[in-house]
């Protein structure tokens, strides 16, 4: 791991040269060398805060005697008030456990006497830990006032009224220890995250010399456990300190090789457990190097997607809290999150803190010494002090949401590949759809009629329909790039000569090639999407791919009615789609080449969830195929205008376009299965709506049937292209269109039979029917994969986090 703190550091570089020289895979003291007095004073002002001052003394003893010098004596009297504690609770028959400070010996800091400290922590089961505080107090104690309110896991800390106030000496002698009792190990009701297990640490307590006596403390393991939730709970409210960070960092940098230590670690602690902590041994490793054991290595690389990639983003961020406002880590405690509404209450209790800071000022000056003029300055320094916190707050703001931002960005951004895949797409497809629109027009004006023009279509969909088995062997062998290369070129190449051409049979005969090409690219699609982004990102790559797709439909509709005007006949405008459908080559030529198939290997899957999709596919397309080749007729035999009819398409696409970005929210809410039954049978009830031929609700029943049709697409790629291996996805692609081709042209041919003896009302209700068919096999051949896809979120909910 590179030293972060060298240069490019979030830290000024008087600060950022402390923590570099502290670094443990590429330590550089020699930044301290070279440091002026007045820069030594600033390191030692940043390293007093950070309690990293102790950690500096074998690299530069004489700047930091003092602190060691006073500390050596803050240890005597530690270890005096451990022995104090511990005799007067045995007294009163209260079990406890001693945890951090002194305990972190010599696992985390080897020498006492360079661990700093500045309370006593001791753990009491919650039934006890009242009669503790009573004990306690006897030793001249008292509650600290004022912090009754404040949410945390032990009771208001106890101190000492000595009348000691701050000199500005964080290693100060004379500094009293406080004494703070805890009764839970972490709270899941601030922090909405959960530790299962973690209440079994007190029942685990082994008992170690501690301060000179024996004294029950955690078990090695759970030392760690608890220290990371430590360090994460302070981390999560922006309060950690570097040396929190860099003494977990020494612990897992000295047991890297301890095998035996990391087995039993896992097999003690819970995933969730688990996975809390990795989020520390990864922050550890971000700024101080540590090494890292296999195990440990494990957890971090199954850390949701979501919190990978705040790492990522801001892993030393957080460093210079001091130096900034932001509150980046919000973001870091969003991607842990499962649910919403956890997220909108931490959200808004990070962003609007409400209540009141405790007391920062004569805590330890008793009431018979504050005589007036001293509570007035400590009123008044308590009023500066809120002044800067809400300050802070409200300066916070903007600079956290431009984190969050960004942090969205990452964790929800679907890679390079997916958007050259897209632009090549968008230049692809806006041409086709300028020379679609164009060419049977362009076949009137060269004096053809219907007759030749069916032709002309039908050549099309055979060549499609041939053409797909074919396609995935082209592809297996050439590379996904290399055929989308030589698919986009051919293309432009039989858009030119389709456009020059005038015999019949040439017709025909190029119609039937463009429909061979074109099958190619039709089934490159999904698996191409499918490679370029994670699994849990598949339903957001295709809903956003469609989406943009319907996009440039409704801009090529409204170009391609320009366009011959523009360029002075329909002959030019054609040219002029062929070549910019050459204009696709460019972004494709720059997608990473996918590593050829290996010899043997299958190009059509022959898993049976294949057969159970397909079935019920080949009906949704019977039923669709039934209306959609004949939806302009049908609304002029309601007596529409054409006018008309343009406008309800047009509106048609742009809701589409709205449907399938909603798409993955629906599959997140219900499951992948569940929710493309819902769009079925949504689906369903628009046509059966259209079935009754509303003339006044047409056109709403319209745009419901196209919406909800188009929104399950997104989630039926993404099914198809979850349960197939990476190397058959072409294969599976190409029977996906077979399926689709062929039910859609026996739709096509048998509905217009049925339409002109029948007519709409009888038809439409059929293909409800069918569509209501579709959605309850889809349930009963194919909703076990809910149950599969929900089983593995529960066993990391990487999903659930990464959508939050």
């Amino acid at each position: 791991m590179p030293n972060p703190w060298v240069k490019g550091s979030s830290l000024p570089r008087v600060p950022a040269a402390v923590m570099a020289a502290l670094h443990m895979a590429e330590p550089r003291p020699d930044l301290l060398a070279g440091f002026s007095e007045r820069q030594w004073e600033q390191a030692l002002a940043f390293s007093d805060s950070s309690q990293l001052t102790l950690a500096l003394s074998a690299l530069a003893p004489e700047r930091t005697a003092r602190a060691v010098r006073h500390n050596a004596e803050r240890l005597r009297r530690a270890r005096q008030l451990y022995c104090d504690l511990a005799e007067r609770l045995e007294r009163a028959g209260i079990d406890f456990l001693a945890i951090k400070g002194l305990t972190q010996c010599p696992g985390f800091i080897p020498d006492p006497a360079l661990r700093p400290q500045y309370d006593i922590d001791l753990f009491v089961p919650r039934e006890r830990v009242m009669a503790a505080s009573q004990a306690v107090q006897t030793l001249g104690f008292e509650p600290l006032r004022d912090m009754e309110r404040f949410p945390t896991d032990h009771l208001p800390a106890l101190i000492r009224k000595t009348g000691w106030e701050w000199r500005g000496d964080f290693y100060d002698p004379e500094m009293p220890l406080a004494v703070e009792l805890h009764f839970r190990f972490w709270n899941e009701q601030v922090e909405k995250l959960a530790v299962p297990g973690v209440e079994e640490l007190w029942n685990r307590r082994v008992v170690r010399e501690i301060a000179g006596i024996p004294m029950a403390a955690l078990a090695r393991a759970d030392a760690l456990g608890y220290t990371g939730l430590h360090l994460l709970r302070h981390l999560l409210r922006g309060s950690e300190r570097p040396f929190h960070v860099y003494e977990l960092a020494r612990f897992l940098d000295s047991h890297a090789a301890d095998a035996g230590f990391w087995n039993e670690w896992h097999d003690l602690h819970s995933p969730a457990f688990r996975r809390l902590q990795a989020v520390t041994f990864r922050l550890a490793e971000e700024w101080f190097g540590c090494a890292l054991n296999p195990v440990a290595r494990h957890e971090l690389e199954h850390l949701p997607h979501a919190t990978r990639a705040w790492f990522d983003q801001f892993g030393a961020s957080t460093a210079g809290r001091p130096f900034s406002s932001a509150k980046p880590e919000l973001w870091l405690h969003l991607s842990l999150l499962a649910s919403r509404r956890d997220a909108w209450s931490v959200a808004r209790r990070r962003l609007l803190p409400f209540r009141m800071p405790g007391p920062v000022d004569a805590i330890h000056v008793p009431e018979s010494q504050m005589e007036w003029p001293r509570r007035a300055l400590k009123g008044l320094r308590y009023g500066a002090y809120v002044a800067t916190r809400v300050k802070h707050h409200a300066a916070s703001v903007f600079p956290t949401l431009r984190c969050g931002a960004v942090w969205w960005w990452k964790t929800n951004r679907l890679g390079a590949q997916f958007w050259i895949f897209l632009a090549a797409a968008v230049l692809y497809n806006f041409a086709l759809f300028l020379f679609v629109l164009l060419y049977n027009l362009h076949l009137l004006d060269l004096g053809f009629r219907e007759n030749f023009l069916g032709v002309v279509s039908s050549a099309g969909t055979a060549g499609c329909l041939l053409g797909t088995l074919p396609a995935a062997a082209i592809v297996r062998r050439f590379g996904t790039r290399r055929s989308l290369v030589g698919t986009i070129a051919g293309t432009s190449a039989l858009c030119s000569l389709r456009a020059v051409v005038v015999s019949r049979a040439g017709l025909a005969g190029l119609a039937f090639a463009n429909g061979v090409v074109f099958s190619v690219w039709a089934i490159l699609m999904a698996p191409t999407i499918a490679g370029a982004v994670e699994e849990d990102r598949r339903p957001t790559a295709f809903s956003l791919f469609f989406a943009v797709m319907f996009a440039v439909g409704i801009a090529g509709g409204w170009v391609g009615g320009k366009l011959p005007l523009w360029m002075h006949g329909k002959q030019p405008a054609l040219l002029l789609a062929a070549a910019l459908t050459g204009l696709a080559l460019w972004p494709a030529l720059h997608l990473r080449p996918a590593p050829p198939a290996p010899e043997g290997a299958r190009i059509y899957p022959r898993h049976p969830f294949l057969l159970r999709y397909l079935i019920p596919f080949a009906l949704w397309n019977l039923a669709t195929g039934s209306f959609n080749p004949f939806f302009n007729v049908y609304f002029a035999r309601l007596r529409f205008p054409v006018e008309r009819i343009g406008l309800i398409f047009s509106g048609s696409q742009a809701v589409q376009v709205v449907a399938v970005l909603l798409a993955p929210v629906v599959f997140r809410r219900a499951g992948l299965v569940t929710g493309i039954v819902w769009m079925m049978a949504a689906t369903a009830c628009g046509l059966g709506s259209l079935a009754t031929q509303p003339v006044a609700a047409a056109a709403l029943a319209y745009v419901a049937y196209m919406a909800f049709q188009w929104m399950s697409e997104p989630g039926l790629n993404t099914l198809l292209m979850n349960q197939v291996a990476e190397r058959e996805r072409t294969g599976a692609s190409a029977l996906n269109f077979l399926v689709a081709f062929s039910a859609q042209a026996l739709a096509a041919w048998g509905a217009g039979s049925l339409l002109s003896r029948f007519g709409y009302g009888a038809v439409l209700a059929g293909a409800a029917g069918l569509a209501l068919a579709s959605a309850g096999l889809f349930q009963l051949l194919l909703g076990h994969r809910d149950l599969e896809t929900h089983a593995r979120s529960a066993a990391t909910p990487e999903a659930a986090a990464s959508s939050s």
